[in-house]
């Protein structure tokens, strides 16, 4: 395999994973329940940068911010799938 090989290959390889999505699903809920569980995890986690910023807004970094919404959500049930 010579190099313009490979070089296609890493090309096509990305091009397909950026073609991919994620969505969020729950057993028992709506599309539309995930907009206001959404919402109520990031102003929990807003909430509590503010009463304890020693602990929980130690960094106000934007993908931090989403991992902790992500894991609240979890928390609620919903799973994330990625549509292909």
């Amino acid at each position: 395999m010579n190099w313009t090989h490979a070089l296609l290959v890493l090309l096509l390889a990305a091009f397909w994973s950026s073609c991919s999505s994620e969505r969020w699903i729950h057993p028992h809920k709506k599309e539309q329940q995930l907009t206001y569980d959404y919402n109520a995890c990031e102003r929990d986690i807003m909430n509590s940068m503010t009463t304890a910023p020693g602990t929980a807004g130690m960094v106000s970094n934007r993908s931090v911010e989403d991992e902790r919404v992500d894991k609240c959500l979890y928390k609620k049930g919903w799973r994330k799938i990625e549509d292909k």
